[in-house]
């Protein structure tokens, strides 16, 4: 019996060796080549995406006096479009991690077009929230976030420049989508310019079929080394007489566990323990596909130059950190570290929302979350921020036009508002590799420029003072959204990006949801867009209090609390683990 706790004792030791060596299988990013396919297929559909989302105020009216209904309850159609494109985050970081990229995208962009389809056969505007807004919104979802992913997939040095050029398409979007619309309003109707702009969303199929995942090179040896640690599992309960048959060994297994139940002895417990590797490891055998998981790296989502982390400055060489951030857990239940593949498990279509669930209820991810203030207040500021974004885009053209501003240069305003978004966010992308450059607090002087470029917005009367506002506007908020990824990592740290911005996102999402129809209800009820933009500039003024606290918070913080966010990546070679 003792012999045999030792084998198994050194079998999982073997275990964790050969798990070790299947990681320098894992193909690095090409940083190039077909990545910059990649990076063009991602800035197209940013620019279909948020092109169409934040230009749907130049329909408001339209869609208004088409079916009599108030501004408040017609905005939530636009609201419910770019808000559940981002609740959607999570089922679409589910689909995109099992499916792929490339099938989340075409998926999304078929469903989106169908959506915009059907919306011009809508009775009410209930009937247009529902397809237009919720599906079609879905449907976004399932675009936008495999562009953003893709990204930082096939780029790790030259990230920051890749992510950089692809997020430009929303601005790009939006400066070609404003004068676009109006055109295809005049000559159609919002109609025949919905039916148009679902022919320009299609297009987005080819995009994500550009997608194409990274592969293994060659055949995959994980595959072989789990097989192989499963029969030498197997010797633990049947000797080295035993069968190759998968089905043989589940039911040694089986017939271990009845004999388990009847001893409680210590080797039956080991049994019982190697029964459960056995079928961790053949889940990831049985995989039919070589290519790399999209979600399988935890700093996939950071936008900027991975040479200013100091989980890759802690690294020995770059494939160090490479190993290192593969999305895995670290502790068992020992206290030992090791890595192993059990964030991402292959999952079926019918089990998704079980997943989703999993996600809200277990400990170590969104509750976590949930109960770290600085978290927290990060997520509030965002959700006030985000409730106020939409209301210019929504209403800017509406508010110029009744000043006595033509429409094609009342519309032209979202397209200086795109272009100038463009050109701040590669400022402040280049502003963000600077070591010395807090991010947190450009990100908190833009949410003050936020506040005030909205609050004089009811004070333009002219063209210029209108152009001047919104370029304003757009400088604040290229840097509110492109620094994101940055700001998490530096408060949370690396481990918990995917989760937090993940979450974040959802926070944005509902924020979303109702800033615009707030406002919408706002303006029917005082018949003026003075009030709408004083909310809205109080909102962003609420982000940035919120925001500008967080240091404080985080330096009132226990010091393990700390030490736990700003825990350094250990690399694989680097291990200890206890024998």
């Amino acid at each position: 019996t003792d012999n045999k706790i030792v084998s198994k004792k050194t079998i999982s030791l073997h275990q964790e060796d050969d798990v070790e060596e299947s990681y320098n299988d894992i193909p690095p990013p090409p940083d190039g080549g077909y990545g910059w396919v990649i990076v063009v297929a991602s800035f197209m559909c940013n620019m279909v995406v948020d092109g169409i989302s934040y230009t749907f105020g130049i329909f408001l009216s339209e869609i208004v006096r088409d079916y009599g209904e108030t501004k408040g309850k017609t905005a939530w159609v636009g609201s419910l479009l770019t808000g559940m494109c981002m609740c959607a985050g999570p089922l679409v970081g589910i689909l995109a991690n099992r499916f792929g990229c490339r099938a989340t995208c075409i998926a999304g962009s078929l469903i989106s077009t169908a959506a915009f389809t059907m919306s011009i056969y809508c009775p009410n505007v209930d009937w247009l929230m529902l397809i237009y807004g919720f599906i079609g919104g879905t449907g976004f979802g399932l675009i936008y976030l495999p562009a953003v992913v893709c990204v930082g997939y096939y780029f790790e040095s030259k990230r920051s420049l890749a992510t950089g050029i692809a997020v430009c398409g929303s601005g790009v979007g939006t400066f070609a989508f404003a004068p676009l619309a109006t055109i295809l309003l005049e000559a159609y109707g919002w109609r025949g310019a919905n039916l148009i702009l679902a022919g320009i969303i299609f297009n987005c199929v080819i995009f994500g079929a550009l997608m194409r995942p990274l592969e293994y090179p060659g055949k995959s040896k994980l595959d072989t080394k789990i097989l192989s640690i499963n029969s030498e599992q197997s010797e633990i309960v049947q000797g080295p007489k035993k069968a190759s048959s998968h089905s043989v060994l589940s039911n040694s297994f089986a017939e271990s566990r009845r004999r388990a139940d009847s001893t409680g002895s210590f080797l039956a417990r080991n049994i019982m323990e190697a029964e459960n590797a056995f079928t961790s490891k053949l889940s990831l055998a049985s995989k039919k596909s070589n290519t790399v998981q999209p979600l399988a790296r935890k700093d996939v989502f950071y936008s900027g130059s991975i040479l200013n982390l100091k989980e890759f400055q802690s690294q020995k060489s770059l494939a160090s950190y490479r190993h290192s951030v593969l999305n895995v857990s670290y502790v068992n239940n020992r206290g030992d570290r090791y890595q192993k593949f059990e964030k991402y498990p292959a999952i079926s279509a019918t089990t998704l929302i079980c997943i989703l669930l999993k996600y809200f209820t277990a400990e170590n991810t969104y509750r976590r979350l949930l109960k770290d203030p600085i978290f927290l207040f990060v997520g509030f500021s965002n959700f006030f921020g985000m409730a106020a974004l939409y209301v210019p885009f929504v209403y800017l053209v509406d508010c110029a036009t009744a000043d006595g501003i033509d429409t094609e240069s009342a519309s032209f305003l979202l397209s200086i508002i795109g272009i100038t978004n463009t050109i701040g966010r590669i400022a402040c992308g280049y502003l963000a590799d600077f070591p010395q450059v807090n991010a947190l607090f450009v990100n908190n002087v833009c949410l003050i420029l936020a506040a005030i470029s909205i609050g004089f917005m009811p004070f333009c009367h002219t063209y210029l003072a209108y152009a001047t506002i919104s370029i304003v506007f757009a400088i604040a908020v290229s840097g509110y959204i492109s620094l994101t990824s940055i700001i998490l990592v530096d408060l949370l740290g690396l481990n918990r990006l995917t989760d937090a911005f993940g979450l974040l996102i959802m926070f944005r999402g509902a924020a979303a949801l109702i800033g615009s129809p707030l406002a919408g209800a706002l303006y029917d009820a005082t018949q003026s867009y003075t009030i709408p933009f004083f909310v809205a500039a109080a909102l962003f003024g609420a982000s940035a209090i919120i925001s500008f606290m967080v240091p404080c918070v985080r330096a009132c913080m226990p010091h393990e609390r700390k030490l736990q966010n700003d825990e350094i990546l250990t690399p694989i070679n680097q291990r200890d683990m206890k024998t």
